[in-house]
């Protein structure tokens, strides 16, 4: 059986390659897209990870889960 074993460097060198391709195929217009390699997730917007305190003037999850968890004790 053949030794498909990389080196870790090798994997790293190979694996940001890849993710700096990929930024550069999502942002084609910004000649440095690919400093973006390492946190590819563009979402900023409010409306799907957003803090809803922040945007909406409502409570967070956690805030939530605290609410629930001190109405069960009482």
């Amino acid at each position: 059986m053949a030794d498909t074993h990389e080196p870790r460097r090798a994997r790293r060198r190979r694996d940001l390659a890849r993710m700096k391709a990929r930024a550069r195929r999502y942002d084609p217009g910004y000649e440095k897209a690919f400093y973006r390699a390492n946190h590819l997730a563009f979402c900023s917007k409010p409306l799907c990870c957003g803090n809803p305190r922040r945007y909406w003037n409502k409570l967070t999850a956690a805030e939530l889960r605290a609410d629930v968890t001190v109405r069960d004790e009482y």
